[in-house]
């Protein structure tokens, strides 16, 4: 045998053997390192919006991680010491049926049925029961709770035992789930969002006053589902801070978004001071009225916004005299928008249009007790901007707030006010 050979021979069964068991430690490594996000495959993949919640960057600025959010879901002082891993990011989600949904990473499976158990006894959840490998209980009276050792998920409100009992075999296949929001479109474009609280959502999945913002200038046949927002959502003052901007995955809906996002202007604050401090729901954007009265023909939420409002007046001409400035207000809930007052920068006299003085009745001016100054200076220098008074909300819809607000308030304190706003940076199409 010739020895040179099989030295070469030896060598080459060498190099292979050292390669092999390299790729071995890299396929390890790989799969350990991606076993840490497990629990976002409990996140159902066709989530309709996501949001979130980097609790060690919430933290840098204060003594410890901030998880006041699981604190107050768990009744507990130390989120740390009931089961969840407090290092890693939690989620907050819709799904696709609609329901609410916050995910975190299980640190002790068993540390946090304890901490369940010791709530049953207070009578504020059910003792967990466990199915097929995972835990269920009812917290709250209408928030389910499903967890096994990689994910927990708290879904709902759901009330009464079917609504129950069907949403706890939901979570069970999203818990069973191989797959989930990891590497889907809207998960990465969260990423991309460098804000301790993110979200990025369907146009769907929010109010009609928030998707009337954020479709006006996507054409008249795109779907809510194929516009979206990417916003940083941050607290000032009792404030919460929504701050973004708006794309679809649908070339051709993104550039129309872009090219109307050119078309309008930083709003410069001039009757912001008018705005009733009472006031529901107000819009303040700074436009040419002939761009935004066809943005306003095309838009389908927008033109909803607006149903209700009773006037005998040529709206289109109305909106074409518009020229800067422009607010809208709707002063309180009445399931219409026919008491809605206004106040706009024009081009032409009112009275060439108000032939009647019903515009002029409802414009608004300085006097009387106006929204805090601290809230309107947030609107000034936006694309647009949309301000909720989450006070004003009554009837029936007061319901649905009180399950908003304790979702928000534990992460960015008592929240008052929604400031929703569009970046007033042009974008050329």
């Amino acid at each position: 045998m010739n020895h040179k050979l099989g030295k070469e021979y030896s060598m080459n069964g060498f190099k292979k053997s050292l390669v092999y068991t390299l790729m071995v430690f890299a396929t390890v490594f790989l799969v350990s390192a991606c076993s840490s996000d497990d629990y976002l495959n409990a996140i159902p993949e066709g989530s309709t919006a996501l949001i979130s919640v980097d609790l060690p960057r919430m933290a840098e600025s204060k003594n410890g991680i901030d998880a006041s959010l699981l604190k107050a879901l768990f009744h507990v002082s130390d989120a740390s010491k009931c089961g969840i891993d407090v290092s890693s990011k939690v989620y907050l989600f819709e799904s696709p049926d609609g329901n609410l949904g916050l995910a975190a990473k299980i640190k002790d499976a068993d540390n946090l049925n304890d901490q369940l158990t010791e709530l049953a006894k207070k009578g504020t959840c059910q003792k967990p029961k466990e199915k097929r490998g995972k835990y269920f209980t009812v917290l709250n009276k209408s928030w389910l709770v499903g967890f096994d050792d990689d994910a927990l998920l708290v879904m709902g409100p759901a009330t009464g035992s079917v609504a129950q009992a069907e949403l706890m075999r939901q979570m069970g296949k999203y818990l069973d789930a191989e797959e989930g929001i990891k590497g889907t479109p809207l998960y990465d474009c969260l990423q991309e969002v460098d804000s301790p609280i993110a979200m990025v959502a369907q146009a769907q999945a929010l109010p009609v006053q928030y998707a009337a913002l954020f479709t006006l200038g996507a054409p008249q046949n795109a779907d809510p589902s194929q516009v979206l927002i990417a916003a940083s959502m941050t607290s000032e003052a009792g404030c919460l801070l929504i701050d973004g901007t708006t794309f679809s995955f649908d070339a051709s809906i993104d550039k129309a978004l872009k090219a109307s996002a050119s078309r309008f202007h930083p709003v410069k604050g001039l009757f912001l001071n008018q705005i009733p401090e009472e006031a529901l729901f107000s819009l303040a954007m700074n436009v040419d009225g002939t761009d935004l009265l066809q943005m306003m023909k095309d838009s389908k939420a927008f033109r909803a916004l607006l149903t209700g409002v009773s006037l005998s007046v040529d709206m289109d001409e109305f909106v074409k005299a518009v020229e800067g400035d422009f607010i809208m207000v709707l002063p309180e809930y009445s399931g219409a928008y026919s008491d809605m007052l206004w106040n706009a920068e024009l081009k032409k006299p009112l009275e060439s249009i108000d032939i009647n003085h019903e515009l002029g009745k409802r414009r608004m001016t300085d006097g009387g007790t106006s929204l805090p100054k601290r809230i309107a200076d947030l609107c000034k220098g936006k694309r647009m901007a949309m301000v909720v008074n989450l006070h004003g909300v009554q009837g029936e819809k007061r319901e649905v707030v009180d399950v908003i607000t304790s979702l928000l308030n534990p992460l960015f304190g008592e929240v008052n006010y929604i400031v929703c706003s569009t970046q007033a940076i042009p974008v050329q199409p």
